[in-house]
């Protein structure tokens, strides 16, 4: 069938290809090949649809005795890690995880605080994606563009002026930890903290901790600097209300979540034992490198955001490149090369714009730090990006390099052999 030898060879091509690439998605990772192994398995095509009363599974279907223990496995160990009883791993993605938290909280006409789309804030937290679907009025909060992060006394204003139900912080555009003890001690709106992207680094404990200092839900995503399956997960602070929890759970299931791809539970468990044994490294090396590459890009001539607090502080840079051509012109100039970025809304650009050629980049250096890059390969990186960019040479040319380069770099780190 010529379909079929079609399928096999784009998957083939694919795996390839990413072989030979640098990937500065920020919002993408490579899992271990012990997590890789137990990705697939009998799982793949299997229900267990269950709600969950005083922490015990009530199962609608028969012969699920075993997906049910490798899920409670999973709570185990993320309950262990942030020391709370609350912990759901059924959403299915991170935006579900923040559909299963508004719509169990908030209900159609309410208004919410969300960091708005320009200032980084997540499209699901918007009008445009899942906040909107749900009839909620989102309002951004004010931001401070030269810091690159929240104005806390604009903030703290607005939320005197409408005192929301609800806040919720987190970000796509993430460089520097969110001030929740700031904005806490002026409110009791409860508190939301999306943390798909940074997940990894708390788990490692190098970013913040968002429950001490003062945020009610976690929402977050399992594969960005937490390197696990494709999946998203719910976390209750240990002095969260039980009635707000088990509305959350209620509205996961039945209400959201039916199969919630208990396939990856098994791949996830192990991501998470091997973020308790090396997670901590991971996350201190992400972030080195992440100021490492911002500096140096900086030093060649980018305008690299961020610089009053030292560019980043997270996995992330944020590169403005209007005078490059925009950013979808320069993400399109670097994959000719091999180098995977996407483009990205900044402040000064207006919502519509995010879609199109925004002002923007996004660099995340988690993936190429998953394969053992350092300080050194940073440097590398962005001579790259000044090639490419500023000295305009032909970037397939630099593919050349690119491919020579990445040849040594196959190898997953920070993890347990296979």
């Amino acid at each position: 069938m010529e379909e079929l030898k079609r399928i096999k060879g784009i998957v083939k091509s694919q795996n390839f290809w990413r072989s030979e690439c640098l990937n500065l998605i920020a919002s993408e990772n490579v899992l271990s090949p012990l997590a890789k192994k137990f990705l697939i398995s009998d799982f793949v095509g299997r229900y267990n649809e269950h709600g969950i009363k005083d922490s015990e599974f009530e199962e609608h279907y028969q012969g699920v005795k075993l997906s049910s223990e490798i899920e409670k496995v999973c709570i185990q160990i993320f309950s262990r890690r942030f020391k709370t009883p609350y912990v759901d791993v059924r959403p299915i993605s991170g935006a579900i995880a923040n559909l299963a938290v508004y719509c169990a909280i908030l209900k159609s006409g309410d208004v919410f605080f969300s960091p708005g789309l320009t200032f980084g804030g997540h499209v699901s937290s918007t009008e445009y994606g899942i906040a909107g679907l749900c009839g909620l009025k989102s309002i951004p909060m004010p931001f401070d563009e030269k810091r690159m992060r929240l104005n806390v006394k604009e903030t703290l204003n607005l939320i005197k002026k409408i005192n929301p139900k609800l806040i919720m912080f987190g970000r796509s555009m993430f460089l520097f930890p969110e001030p929740i003890k700031e904005i806490r001690k002026d409110t009791k709106s409860i508190i939301v903290y999306d943390a798909s992207h940074v997940f990894g680094l708390i788990y490692g404990g190098k970013f913040q901790d968002p429950f001490k200092e003062g945020v009610d839900i976690i929402t977050a995503s399992t594969h960005k600097t937490f390197p696990g399956p494709q999946g998203g997960i719910i976390l209750g602070n240990p002095k969260l209300d039980k009635k707000i929890w088990k509305k959350i759970q209620r509205t996961i299931f039945p209400g959201i979540v039916s199969n919630h791809h208990i396939f990856r539970l098994p791949s996830l468990a192990i991501t998470a034992l091997e973020m308790d044994r090396f997670g901590k490294k991971y996350a201190e090396k992400i972030i080195e490198n992440a100021k490492t590459l911002a500096k140096e890009l900086f030093k060649l001539g980018f305008e690299v955001l961020g610089k009053e607090n030292g560019f980043t502080q997270s996995h992330q840079i944020i590169i403005d490149v209007k005078k490059l051509g925009g950013g979808k012109i320069v993400a399109e100039n670097l994959e000719r090369a091999n180098i995977i970025i996407n483009k990205m809304a900044l402040p000064n650009d207006r919502a519509g714009d995010a879609t199109k050629n925004p002002s923007g980049i996004r660099v995340g250096v988690q993936e190429m730090t998953r394969f053992g890059m350092g300080g050194k390969e940073m440097l590398k990186i962005a001579s790259f990006f000044k090639k490419i960019l500023i000295e305009q040479k032909d970037p397939l040319e630099i593919k050349k390099e690119v491919i020579n380069f990445r040849k040594k770099y196959q190898k997953v780190k920070f993890c347990f052999n296979a």
